[in-house]
């Protein structure tokens, strides 16, 4: 008589299979559900017109961002407007070449964040910015990057300065992973801005180019600064018009017949898992033949 599979291997135990509890069933099903969510939080491409369906882990940070910077949105809200007031325009990953001047700190380019985001979709990305977001290639960077386009096609550029708020919703600070406590975000401008509160005057280093940049460009604001109830808030801002106003003196249309786009505005760390939020504070077309059209409306159109 032939013996059974099971008879056959006598040192493998047999497994018998009972009827599972509903309610076991219920929790492992909320586990697997909860992690699927966050391994789509990080994992998933930034560059899909999906919407995250766990955005609420810092409900309470989210109100206070909001209260602090009113017309921020979610980076993936903005992604998809982005696209959508772009796309009438002809401007597309095929005939577009991307750079942004952000700051190089690493939190700046996880998933979740809008430069990331615009640099999967665009394919490449030309690095314009150092510590603070400053676009220190200046204008033969720039002449660099827009030399680069496609044939009669067009430049985004993505710009401004960052800033980070710790799970407690205190601005300016960001909890790194890794690490037990909150550090400054961003750090270069806060750095910035204390050496300019400091009673003795930091000279100018040759070997720290950037931080002499940011110093020298917020000094005269950092007096109306340190009077303000929301100094980090305030800070952020002052640093965005600087360098606002440098991105307008180096850029040009000088490339061929294609537009120029620019989103400026504050990128905003927030703690995780929550993704990041900007503040669209910039955002126009321009080209050899037109005059610069603004095109933050339409951004912010609901």
């Amino acid at each position: 008589m032939a013996k059974s599979p099971q008879s056959a291997c006598p040192d493998v135990p047999v497994v018998r299979r009972g009827r599972s509890r509903p309610g076991l069933r219920s929790a492992v099903f909320v586990a697997v559900v909860v992690l699927a969510a966050l391994k789509w939080t990080y994992s998933s491409s930034d560059a899909h017109d999906t919407s995250c369906i766990l955005c609420g882990f810092h409900p309470g940070v989210v109100h206070i961002v909001k209260l602090a910077f009113p017309g921020t949105m979610a980076s993936h809200d903005l992604f998809k407007k982005v696209k959508r007031v772009l796309q009438p325009l002809d401007i597309k990953p095929q005939n577009t070449i991307y750079g942004q001047s952000i700051c190089s700190d690493e939190i700046n380019n996880e998933r979740g964040q809008i430069s990331t985001m615009l640099t999967n979709y665009y394919g490449k990305v030309f690095p314009m910015g150092g510590i603070g977001g400053a676009p220190y290639v200046g204008k033969t960077g720039f002449g660099a990057f827009s030399a680069h386009v496609p044939d009669n096609g067009h430049v985004v550029v993505l710009f401004g300065p960052h800033i980070g708020f710790s799970p407690e919703g205190e601005a300016g600070k960001f909890l790194r992973i890794g690490q037990s406590a909150a550090s400054t975000a961003c750090g270069a401008v806060i750095a910035a801005y204390n050496q300019c509160m400091a009673p003795t005057a930091t000279p100018d280093d040759p070997h720290d180019m950037n931080q002499n940049w940011l110093r020298n460009r917020l000094k005269p604001h950092c007096d109306d600064v340190a009077a303000s109830k929301n100094v980090m808030e305030d800070l952020v801002l002052k640093a965005y018009k600087e360098i606002e106003k440098e991105i307008f003196t180096i850029v040009n249309t000088n490339y061929g017949r294609g537009k120029l786009v620019l989103l400026g505005g504050i990128q905003i760390n927030m703690p995780y898992p929550t993704p990041g939020h900007f503040l669209p504070l910039h955002f126009s077309v321009r080209s050899a033949s037109t005059e610069p059209q603004d095109l933050l409306p339409k951004l912010m159109k609901k």
